[in-house]
């Protein structure tokens, strides 16, 4: 039943990730928060995001989701594989949050889905979709993986992922969805009101705004010791001032990403993005044509 499916968003850096998983959490039936990289875990071995000890990633876990450090032990205890840890994780969340769903936001999710579905079957995955050129501009404002190379492979490997599930038919019209970063902050309530009804969940006029969120940033922030440009921005209500960025990079180094992007067979998947945006998006669709 699509009510009680557990729900995943995900895509490129930069590209709306975690706008998109604030306002659907803000619906009334869904629990949500800080992404895991639960599909780097090995609970198993002990190890948790990017290959640290379990110990200190749960403790950050708890924080992420203003848990107590041993409620999130005891949740997760003697499971066998990631999937179990996170299952167990975001229903503990959901839990304490009195909500009956969870959404897990991790950007890389859009190159798990395999995984996803297998342990999942009834999961609805979410994929947002933003201009790769603003993608890259904004990671240049950033100066993370700021050149073509860089960019292109980390783009590369997010999409050909999500080619390789609609290929094979892990992603289908009934599990997968589409949404445009530009239509969620041009159009809100238009874009999120097809989305909510693919998730199964009636309407709430909540997820077609965001006035902005302090505590994330701050939270992240004093686990990490670093100040996250993403959740900085979040801290400000919904805009669409960031539609647009790439007209102030040089065009060379555009035509660079898109070159190397080709050269990766993606090329195609890059210009019909690049396309959409040309023309105005003004709705989401589900699954890619």
């Amino acid at each position: 039943m699509a009510s009680a499916a557990p729900i995943f968003v995900g895509g490129m850096y930069k590209s709306g990730t975690s706008l998109l998983r604030l306002m659907i959490t803000q619906h009334r039936n869904i629990a949500g928060g800080l992404e895991t990289y639960w599909f780097e875990v090995d609970p198993v071995k002990g190890i948790g995001r990017g290959g640290e000890p379990i110990g200190p990633y749960i403790e950050r876990l708890a924080a992420y989701f203003g848990m107590p450090v041993a409620d999130v032990r005891l949740a997760t205890a003697n499971c066998p594989n990631a999937e179990a840890f996170v299952d167990r994780l975001m229903t503990a969340v959901a839990k304490i949050s009195g909500k009956p769903r969870w959404a897990e936001k991790t950007p890389g999710n859009i190159a798990h889905t395999g995984r996803i579905v297998r342990y999942w079957p009834d999961a609805r995955i979410v994929h947002i979709v933003r201009d790769p050129r603003d993608v890259y501009a904004s990671l240049r404002e950033a100066k993370k993986w700021d050149n073509a190379e860089a960019f292109g492979s980390r783009w590369c490997a997010k999409f050909a992922g999500n080619e390789e599930g609609l290929r094979n038919g892990d992603l289908r019209g009934d599990n997968y969805y589409e949404v445009r970063y530009e239509a969620l902050v041009l159009h809100p309530e238009r874009t999120m009101r097809p989305m909510i009804a693919f998730l199964g969940e009636p309407w709430d006029s909540a997820c077609a705004q965001f006035s902005g969120r302090d505590d994330e940033y701050e939270i992240v922030r004093a686990q990490t010791g670093k100040a996250s440009s993403t959740l900085a921005r979040l801290r400000s209500p919904l805009s669409d001032s960031r539609v647009g960025l790439w007209t102030k990079v040089p065009a060379r180094e555009l035509q660079a990403v898109r070159d190397y992007v080709g050269s990766q067979g993606l090329g195609a998947r890059y210009d019909r993005i690049v396309g959409e945006t040309e023309t105005a998006v003004g709705s989401s669709t589900p699954a890619a044509q």
